[in-house]
């Protein structure tokens, strides 16, 4: 029989697709300790702001849709839509007036075969998680954390391993910051920072094939400039390759991924400047967290800085002795295209155009890599960011990645 702990893990499976919060979990223990029984824990689950604000069908029962509510319980738990006979059963139950919290209790209690299997995998999941959140130093919980270890668990043991790997990974980073900041311009948003760098870093990291200790620096750009931020590599290094006669050399932070090497020691790998106007930016944990339209998402912008940090550079005409590992795929002048392998590939065999001001970012103004970004706007790290980066050679997995968010 499951735990109290398995128990009101699967209710934060069920309710929101996530493993849980130490905090949360522990507080929802004690009330059951204390006398709380899980039926009536699972309907305090129904009426947090966190499920309100998930499902309209559990805010506004007069106008939400039961079909989505549950189809959504059924997609958290079972990673499966709900069959026709098991929607109109379990709609039926909540017709009647059996609460909410009985409901989800219920699917859970009664699921059997792969489905079961699927549960209980992320039960584990989730519960591997927690406890390693707890042990980690000063780590603290992400909500995007706690999402992406349960997304690509199934019935296979395999799938429970490879997201406890991702878990460990998650909760150890790699990423060190270090702030720069003499006049105490970024002081008071140090902690609104910090969580979006690492929200934005684990954007990318997730699908790294290899890790490594990563040290940046956050400074403040001169009030001159009128830009949102800037980021770059503190070195290069030399591959050992080389493209038509011209030797290939890779930013520092992707080298350092890529071969395990730290090719300038204890000194910081790169950097990222922040511009003046810190109050326009909307520092979030997680994308899942509400943005305001009249803010920067500072996750994008962080994922966009940290692009360039791993591979996104353009320095040269790629004329001369050498070549870095952006510029050797990038073809044309006036109007420039990426043109590696594995770009090519992820694009349905066409080049990549590129911004013909700013080689160094995509044409596509929509894009997580373009060059300019609009309030209230959330952009993903995706495949062909990926894919490109692939071809600098960062060490990362295309496999099975559409879009990530």
């Amino acid at each position: 029989m499951a735990t109290t702990s398995e128990q009101i893990t699967q209710l934060y499976v069920g309710y929101f697709d996530r493993a849980p919060d130490p905090s949360g979990l522990n507080y929802w223990i004690s009330r059951f300790n204390s006398g709380m029984g899980l039926l009536e824990i699972a309907q305090s689950f129904s009426v947090q702001s966190e499920t309100r604000s998930s499902y309209s069908f559990l805010a506004l029962p007069s106008v939400g849709s039961a079909d989505g509510f549950l189809d959504s319980v059924y997609r958290n738990l079972f990673n499966r839509t709900i069959d026709a006979e098991g929607l109109r059963y379990w709609k039926g139950e909540l017709d009647a007036g059996k609460p909410v919290g009985r409901v989800i209790v219920d699917i859970i209690s009664g699921a059997q075969g792969a489905d079961k299997t699927i549960v209980e995998n992320k039960t584990v999941v989730g519960q591997f998680y927690v406890s390693h959140l707890v042990n980690s130093t000063g780590e603290t919980f992400r909500l995007s954390d706690a999402r992406q270890v349960l997304d690509n668990v199934n019935a296979t043991q395999a799938s429970v391993a490879s997201a406890e790997n991702l878990a460990l990974s998650l909760l150890s980073d790699g990423l060190t910051l270090t702030f720069d900041d003499p006049l105490n311009i970024l002081a008071p948003y140090q902690t609104g920072i910090s969580q979006s760098i690492h929200a934005a870093w684990n954007l990318w990291e997730a699908y790294f094939t290899r890790h490594a200790s990563i040290e940046l620096v956050i400074d403040i750009l001169p009030a001159s400039e009128n830009t949102l931020a800037s980021a770059g590599s503190s070195v290069t290094r030399s591959t050992g390759e080389f493209d038509h006669d011209r030797r290939v050399f890779q930013a520092g932070v992707g080298y350092e991924l890529a071969t395990g090497v730290d090719p300038n020691g204890s000194a910081p790998d790169g950097k990222i400047s922040l511009g003046q106007n810190l109050s326009d930016f909307a520092f979030r944990g997680s994308l899942n967290d509400p943005l305001p339209g009249s803010k920067y998402d500072a996750i994008t912008v962080f994922a966009h800085e940290i692009g360039h940090l791993l591979g996104f550079s353009s320095g040269s005409l790629s004329l001369g002795q050498s070549v870095n590992s952006f510029d050797r795929y990038v073809v044309g002048v006036s109007n420039p295209v990426f043109a590696g392998p594995a770009a090519l590939a992820a694009n349905a065999g066409n080049a990549v155009p590129l911004d013909p001001a700013s080689r160094s970012h995509l044409a596509d103004r929509l894009d997580l890599m373009a060059a300019n970004l609009a309030m209230g706007q959330a952009r993903p790290v995706e495949l062909l960011h990926l894919a490109i980066l692939q071809d600098t050679g960062l060490p990362v997995s295309l496999l099975g990645v559409d879009t990530l968010v």
